[in-house]
């Protein structure tokens, strides 16, 4: 049976690589018709630069003239197609201002001057709108009341969902939050701007921890946490910040309050939402790990070649797990990291966090499946081993499909990696 499967898996790999050939052949035809136009264009084009430098002056003018009447005839044919379709405007408007004379002697006559002062009305509405917009300047600032802090840390934090959110402006909380820090370090407030800090942070931590079993809503936050740590920093006025600024947002930047003991409390909370983030997608992935990794069989056919004795014992304790444990495969658990990078994506979470959340998932996918597989004896064949590389197959698959081929989450999986080769290393 296993010669069997090899000589299959060798007839793939062949018919692979005819594919691959056939597909070069055909590239490298295309390749050599395109070489074979370039070189005749060339040498029609040279052959009319030696006949140009060995005309005579007359010849020369005569070539010339040649070549503007072919040009200018060019231009009058484009020309002359603008104008027809000019011309079938033209007809249009006259039809439809036919129209409106025979309504207008008609009793609709009132209704129409009616329409025509309504466009002029809004044309009017429309220019000075467009006048004002210009004249007007933002200053990047949101006024408001004391007494309305607790209505904006409701409607901005706690009763925020994350499909509101994904209607926004990636990060509109927290730059509407920052806006309002701005206002009151302008007005030089500063106990409002205490009182607004402190029931932000308040705010969020109590929403983290009311929904920590929803990826959504933590990654919303995470992704609104760092970006107010952010605007904190870059608009904080030390120089270390802002290297990378405008002369413009330098202009935006806080005179009055030095907010650097609310930034360290913001990183930390940005840290906590972090790994509350990760524990929960952990907690939703484990039941997957082994199912898909170990127990997953995407080759048809190799779990018939185990000694009995082992098939027997698997599927008894596949049975008893049966009512305990909810049924998962490969598929399930690439769903689930797709769903979880939309999310991380759709939330517009900087890429370097998203790189380093997927190669603590993968670091906790090999460790589950390496424990899971030193302890169960009846994996140890090596049509396991060869089922348990195929599965990782698709996961590394799945990393560069994503294009997280480089955030080192395909290293995490080495050393479950090892052991799958080390089950089908021939034992002598």
């Amino acid at each position: 049976m296993a010669y069997k499967t090899q000589k299959d898996l060798n007839r793939l790999l062949e018919n692979q690589i005819q594919t691959i050939q056939r597909n070069a052949k055909i590239r490298e035809d295309e390749i050599k018709k395109e070489l074979a136009e370039v070189k005749q264009d060339n040498d029609r084009q040279q052959k009319l630069i030696g006949q140009n430098l060995s005309l005579t002056p007359t010849a020369k003018i005569e070539a010339t003239m040649q070549h503007e009447i072919t040009r200018l005839t060019t231009e009058n044919l484009d020309l002359r197609e603008n104008s027809d379709k000019q011309n079938e405007t033209i007809k249009k408007l006259k039809k439809a201002l036919k129209i409106y004379a025979k309504r207008l002697k008609s009793a609709e006559g009132p209704d129409i001057v009616a329409e025509l002062e309504q466009l002029e009305r809004q044309e009017s509405v429309d220019s000075s709108a467009v006048k004002l917009k210009k004249e007007r300047e933002f200053v990047g600032m949101f006024e408001y009341r004391k007494e309305d802090e607790t209505l904006l840390i409701r409607n901005l934090i706690l009763e925020l969902k994350p499909k509101n959110a994904l209607s926004c402006l990636p990060g509109l909380p927290a730059y509407i939050m920052f806006m309002c820090i701005r206002h009151t370090d302008y007005i030089n407030d500063d106990e409002k701007v205490r009182s607004l800090l402190t029931n932000t942070i308040n705010g969020i931590k109590k929403v983290v921890k009311k929904h920590h079993d929803d990826p959504e809503r933590v990654t919303m936050w995470l992704a609104n946490g760092c970006r107010l740590l952010h605007n904190l920093k870059q608009y904080s006025g030390e120089k270390s910040f802002q290297n990378e600024n405008t002369v413009k947002q330098n202009e935006h930047c806080l005179r009055n309050f030095d907010l650097s003991e609310y930034r360290q409390i913001m990183s930390d909370i940005a840290v906590w939402i972090y790994q509350a983030l990760i524990k929960t997608m952990q907690e939703k992935i484990q039941p997957m790990i082994v199912a898909a990794i170990l127990e997953h069989e995407a080759i048809a056919g190799l779990s018939s070649s185990k000694p009995s004795g082992l098939r027997q014992r698997s599927s008894s304790n596949a049975r008893e797990l049966d009512d305990k444990v909810q049924s998962y495969n490969l598929d399930s658990l690439l769903k689930s990291l797709s769903s979880y990078y939309k999310v991380l994506l759709a939330h517009a979470v900087d890429p370097e966090l998203i790189k380093q959340i997927f190669k603590q998932l993968f670091y906790f996918i090999c460790g589950g499946a390496l424990n899971n597989l030193l302890l169960r004896k009846e994996m140890c064949h090596w049509s396991k081993g060869m089922q348990i590389r195929y599965n990782l197959s698709h996961l590394e698959e799945w990393l560069r499909d994503n294009k997280l081929q480089e955030s080192g989450a395909m290293a995490s999986l080495d050393p479950i990696t090892q052991a799958s080769h080390l089950l089908q290393a021939r034992k002598t």
